[in-house]
């Protein structure tokens, strides 16, 4: 008979259904059970856009394992150059995939750079973890390329400390088994360490 709608789907009584009770839920005769498809067909729907933001939520990044020259607990001095990295074992990818049965999507989180605030309302930003002081490394002009000079002692005066602190910014893509890909917004890791900041006094004296 024209215009006669289909047979009626039945919905599971959830609280049955979060009950802990064995077995399947009986559907009464004349409904058919519905499929939570789009298609109709019994396949799962693939929204690779669903399942990067799940993988994306789940990933675990590094935070940054902050090492400083002076070392830290001893003091850096006025004018006298810093050095600041972030262990390099960890400046690589990392990624995250979330699947179904139509297909993957693997998210990849990439380090971008490390914004070092340095607690004396200045900030250095550094594209890669830093070098690590040593004196093989020893330059007068301070690290090559992640350091920092304090100009001025805190305001609790010398030998107070200052927060540095390291958040590091990652690059986040996704791809899919079927070729698509595209960016997501991307994610921080951050640590912070207390550092003390002194300085050297000279004495002058005049020799007769």
């Amino acid at each position: 008979m024209s215009g006669e709608s289909g047979p009626a789907c039945a919905i599971p009584d959830v609280e049955f259904a979060q009950s802990g009770a064995e077995g399947p839920l009986e559907i009464p005769l004349g409904l058919a059970e519905c499929a939570a498809t789009a298609s109709g067909t019994g396949a799962e729907v693939f929204d690779p856009a669903v399942l990067a933001e799940q993988a994306r939520a789940v990933m675990r990044l590094p935070e940054p394992d902050i090492g400083t020259a002076p070392a830290l607990g001893k003091p850096r001095f006025v004018n006298l150059p810093s050095w600041m990295w972030v262990e390099a074992q960890d400046w690589g990818p990392v990624s995250a995939t979330a699947s179904v049965s139509a297909g993957s999507v693997t998210v990849t989180a990439a380090p971008e750079r490390v914004v070092w605030d340095t607690g004396d309302g200045h900030e250095v930003v550094c594209t890669g973890p830093g070098t690590v002081f040593s004196e093989a490394v020893f330059r007068e002009e301070g690290s090559p390329d992640c350091g920092h000079t304090y100009t001025a002692l805190p305001a609790g005066g010398a030998g107070a400390t200052v927060d540095l602190v390291a958040v590091w910014e990652w690059a986040v893509s996704w791809s899919t088994t079927d070729g698509r890909g595209g960016g997501l917004e991307g994610l921080t890791t951050s640590s912070t360490v207390a550092v003390p900041v002194s300085e050297i006094h000279h004495v002058v004296t005049h020799i007769r």
